[in-house]
């Protein structure tokens, strides 16, 4: 069919005088629907009546031909039966109806409700167990048909239907309407029991509490505490929320077990997430108020975060850090609270930090560790102010660190100052004796002349400073060292000597600050400017013989200064002349994987005493 666009546009676009609405078609839909009326029939005589009862089976078979799956009108037929007291025919019908669909939870509640009103006890029984057999998971037929038998006092058949009802485990409702009909009966003990298999079949939250609930009633304390155990062993603990322990410590607290609840609260509150336990952390607070003193309300604060600690640990427990922290937490509390059980507490943290061992053999990875070794000594000796566990500390990470290969200087200095604090004068002498057959080390030799100085040993000072130029022959420090302390007893000539066979030994490291600790004490204690001179002219030289640029360059800096003091202007000219110049040079480095050269600048100095030697080749 073909239509004209032209035609079928509107040629008068303006609004209608008559608008049409919702509301209006409605209106108008409801005024010409047809009204059923309701014939009232006048029956007079058993003819009229019959014919009455005929026109109506008609109809309702005439529905049922139509639709014979509509379970609505074979139930509408069995009542119109039942008024005509006919309860064969009312029967016969909802057979055929449940030949239909015997699934219709609807027709089988009319079925046999049509049998109780007319007192057929016993077809309604003979229903109920049909129904029961080919629907066994429909809790509202057990429960009629148990209620019916309870009704009839027959309760060795009720007892029989909700044994055979609960066997089916469908839902908790099975068991808890076993549990009131014993309860009706007054048979407590066996409510119990059926608690008891419920809890077991079905462990769910709801089901524990109704036990408790049931259990309080009845004033049977010790199986409502058993009850919420009980739950706690079966659920898992995904299933179990703060909510259950806010209602178990609630009951403790009813029951003034006041301490069976704060063991309750803290233990929830290790098990529980920190983000799933801040309103029982709130509760915790509130009974810490009612019930605990000054220092156990102190404690409750401090949980939350030590349960913070003992999560993060359990991630990594290799995490120094955390311990770090954790130990600092307790030790800043522990004036706050008991002081002895504080300290028990932050001594079992130091023992379980100590017991993790780093997995890596490698000093870098120690240090941390080693730490956490002197702050439990340090705690020992100042907190606990138990000396004797101090110095174990010390004994066991030295009898630790022996299996390693590498040592930790550290250790055995606060080990000997230790000991100097328990005026060990001897034994603090033997640490550092012993730690320098382990470890000769330069921070150690120091620390022991510095003790023997203290304790005015000079000749036990000097055999140790000969100890530590022997042990490092070539460390300018070393010699440097021993300078100062002969200095400082004024016994400059043995200074003298000990600076005469530094600045002879050729392979000394950063020799010019060894001439420039000999000029320097030279010219103070002696006045000699002349042997300053001499000693730094000396050591210009030999590192112009070395090839020491930048040794040398300092050197001519110190000679500088001190000419600027003793000197004359012509001297202080002729050395200033002297000083280098800051050069920019290059040079070839070659690359080894590809053979190719690379151009490096860098800066250097020129000295106007080297003549034509110092000329810079530039590329």
């Amino acid at each position: 069919m073909n239509f004209n666009s032209k035609k079928l546009q509107v040629k008068n676009k303006n609004a209608a005088e008559v608008q049409i609405t919702a509301e209006q078609l409605i209106n108008e839909a409801l005024e010409l629907e047809e009204v059923e009326h309701k014939v009232n029939y006048n029956l007079i005589d058993e003819e009229e009546l019959n014919e009455y009862r005929i026109n109506k089976r008609k109809e309702y078979e005439d529905k049922i031909r139509k639709r014979r799956y509509m379970i609505s009108t074979y139930i509408k037929y069995g009542l119109w039966e039942i008024k005509q007291k006919d309860i064969e025919r009312c029967r016969s019908i909802f057979e055929r109806a449940l030949n239909i669909d015997y699934t219709n939870k609807n027709l089988w509640l009319k079925y046999i409700e049509v049998e109780l009103i007319n007192k057929n006890i016993n077809s309604a029984r003979n229903l109920l167990e049909r129904v029961v057999l080919l629907l066994p998971l429909e809790n509202i037929f057990w429960k009629k048909y148990a209620h019916l038998e309870e009704i009839l006092n027959n309760y060795v058949n009720a007892r029989n239907i909700y044994e055979r009802w609960i066997k089916f485990k469908i839902d908790e409702s099975s068991f808890l309407c076993y549990i009131y009909f014993e309860e009706r009966c007054n048979e407590i003990n066996k409510c119990r029991e059926i608690f008891e298999r419920l809890i077991v079949s079905i462990p769910k939250l709801e089901c524990f509490y109704k036990f408790i609930k049931f259990e309080k009633k009845y004033k049977n304390i010790v199986r409502a505490r058993a009850a919420y155990e009980k739950c706690i062993e079966l659920l898992p603990s995904c299933y179990i929320d703060e909510n259950f322990y806010i209602h178990f410590c609630n009951f403790e607290e009813e029951q003034n077990e006041y301490e069976r609840c704060k063991k309750i609260y803290i233990e929830a509150l290790k098990i529980l997430p920190k983000n799933k336990s801040e309103l029982l952390y709130k509760n915790f607070l509130q009974f810490q108020k009612k019930y605990a003193n000054k220092d156990e309300l102190h404690e409750s604060l401090l949980i939350k975060e030590r349960i913070f600690y003992e999560d993060e640990l359990k991630k990594n427990k290799n995490d120094y850090d955390i311990w770090f922290n954790y130990i600092k937490l307790e030790e800043s509390n522990i004036n706050n609270i008991n002081k002895e059980k504080c300290i028990i507490r932050i001594r079992d943290l130091y023992e379980r930090a100590i017991s993790i061992i780093p997995i890596i053999s490698s000093k870098k990875f120690w240090k941390r560790y080693i730490y956490l070794w002197i702050n439990y000594s340090i705690f020992e000796e100042l907190y606990a102010q138990n000396i004797q566990r101090a110095r174990d500390v010390y004994n066991n990470i030295i009898k630790i660190l022996s299996s390693y290969e590498f040592t930790f200087k550290k250790i055995f200095i606060l080990y000997a100052t230790f000991e100097l604090r328990q005026l060990n004068v001897n034994k603090a002498r033997s640490i550092f004796n012993n730690a320098l057959q382990t470890i000769p080390n330069e921070k150690i030799f120091e620390k022991f002349c510095e003790f023997e100085l203290k304790l005015g040993n000079i000749r036990e000072c000097r055999n140790v400073y000969a100890k530590y130029v022997e042990a490092f022959p070539f460390n300018s420090k070393a010699w440097i060292s021993m300078i100062n302390f002969e200095l400082s007893l004024d016994e400059v000539e043995r200074a003298r000597q000990i600076a005469e066979i530094a600045i002879n030994l050729d392979d000394m490291k950063l020799p010019e600050l060894v001439y420039k600790s000999y000029a320097e004490f030279t010219y103070i204690y002696l006045d000699d400017i002349e042997m300053c001179r001499k000693i730094l002219e000396e050591g210009i030289e030999f590192c112009k013989k070395n090839e020491l640029i930048n040794e040398r360059c300092i050197l001519l800096n110190f000679l500088c200064d001190i000419e600027k003091d003793y000197g004359d202007k012509e001297i202080i000219d002729k050395t200033l002349k002297r000083l280098p110049k800051k050069v920019k040079k290059r040079k070839i480095i070659k690359n080894n994987d590809n053979d190719d050269e690379i151009i490096e600048e860098y800066i250097t100095y020129v000295f106007p005493d080297d003549g034509n030697q110092s000329q810079v080749k530039y590329i």
